[in-house]
């Protein structure tokens, strides 16, 4: 066809182009489509991007969009690493921050655990069986208390589990401000429960530690090199999620979801050629 066109396109007369056309053949057809039951919304979640950098908002609606339009099959999981993949500026993502330990430090792709942290709500509220979920190291407000989700590439992974009888889409949405993930499907009467204390749905905060001096070893860092970063000052708590899940009247499952929150004050970072009076964490290499 191109060759035709282009032909057709310097010929000095005759500018007709032949093309032939052929059937091809549906890679999924409307009985498969049909099959799926995706019907109607299901779940729906949204988060507040809270303070953040135009990288990190592009980074996080970059995600949103490798995500939207995946369909979970009956009895398939979802693995948040699976689906969106390695986080590389030649992928199309730009410099953020990531959470190591008691520190914020430059990374591509910083804004991952925003978009982890809505879908698992998502997955919560649906009462999908969480294979995996891992909390932050330390607290941020603008997440539901004990409902958050941190992941990262070759580390802790998000993944739940469709238990359903019918395939669910994923949909996404985001403003500059917001970020929304639908889930549509087949409504089964599914009915989710967490429990209620001092905030909705979680328990209490318990073990409530004071900001410490934290110390981290820098392989990367100037040889003999000691530096300090100041931190928030929060201080670190356990709180726990409880969830109940009931088809009817019937209790489907119950789970909870436990996380440790570490206090947040001062980092000292040693460089090699030092002795740190002990190793919190290492930081990775710079990227």
């Amino acid at each position: 066809a191109v060759a035709g066109v282009t032909a057709a396109a310097y010929s000095p007369d005759r500018r007709i182009a032949e093309v032939r056309v052929a059937e091809v053949p549906a890679a999924v057809t409307a009985d498969q489509l049909n099959a799926l039951a995706i019907t109607r919304k299901v779940s729906s979640f949204t988060t507040d991007m809270g303070v953040s950098s135009s990288n990190r908002i592009w980074n996080v609606q970059l995600m949103a969009d490798y995500i939207d339009g995946t369909i979970i099959e009956p009895g398939k999981t979802f693995s948040f690493n699976g689906v969106v993949g390695e986080r590389t500026a030649e992928r199309g993502f730009r410099e953020g921050q990531m959470i190591v330990g008691s520190l914020l430090l430059p990374s591509i792709g910083g804004g991952v655990c925003q978009t982890a942290t809505t879908l698992f709500n998502n997955a919560f509220e649906l009462g999908l069986p969480i294979v995996r979920r891992y909390n932050h190291s330390f607290y941020i407000s603008h997440y539901p208390l004990g409902r958050d989700a941190t992941v990262s590439w070759g580390g802790p992974d998000l993944v739940f589990r469709n238990d359903l009888e019918h395939a669910l889409l994923i949909k996404s949405s985001h403003t500059s401000s917001t970020l929304t993930f639908t889930f549509f499907g087949t409504p089964t009467g599914r009915r989710v429960v967490s429990t209620t204390s001092v905030v909705s749905t979680t328990s209490p905060q318990t073990n409530w530690r004071p900001p410490a001096t934290s110390y981290a070893y820098d392989p990367y860092a100037p040889r003999g090199s000691i530096r300090t970063s100041s931190g928030s000052n929060q201080s670190g708590f356990d709180v726990t999620v409880s969830r109940t899940v009931f088809q009817g009247d019937k209790v489907l499952r119950k789970d909870s979801f436990p996380s440790r929150y570490i206090p947040v004050g001062p980092t000292v970072v040693y460089g090699p050629g030092t002795n740190p009076p002990r190793i919190d964490f290492t930081l990775p290499p710079p990227e």
